[in-house]
């Protein structure tokens, strides 16, 4: 196991030592929720990584960027009106979260 040293200000550290002792009971616990937490958004980056966004008028591509705010960019080099154009995103999004209970139906 790796050990790292980070600085994090001090309200920050106070909030993940009261998630931990939330979460399993002890606020010694604040190496698990950092873990948890880094593997949750590293995950979130690994996905994002694949999209991509596509400026679209008439049916032609004008252009094509990792982000919406370097599209909005190339957008503007071209001088082109973004009102008039349709923004695609390529990749699937995200799936939606779902929770509650899985009841079976009633037996006959």
């Amino acid at each position: 196991m790796a050990r790292l040293t980070v600085s994090i200000d001090d309200d920050l550290a106070e909030r993940l030592r009261r998630a931990a002792e939330a979460l399993y009971g002890s606020r010694r616990r604040v190496s698990r929720v950092v873990e948890d937490a880094l593997r949750s958004y590293l995950a979130s980056l690994e996905i994002e990584e694949n999209v991509r966004y596509l400026a679209v008028k008439g049916g032609e591509t004008l252009a094509e960027a990792k982000t919406l705010s370097e599209l909005a960019a190339k957008l503007r080099e071209l001088g082109v009106d973004t009102r008039g154009v349709r923004i695609v995103r390529s990749g699937s999004p995200k799936s939606p979260a779902r929770g509650g209970y899985r009841l079976k139906p009633a037996a006959e």
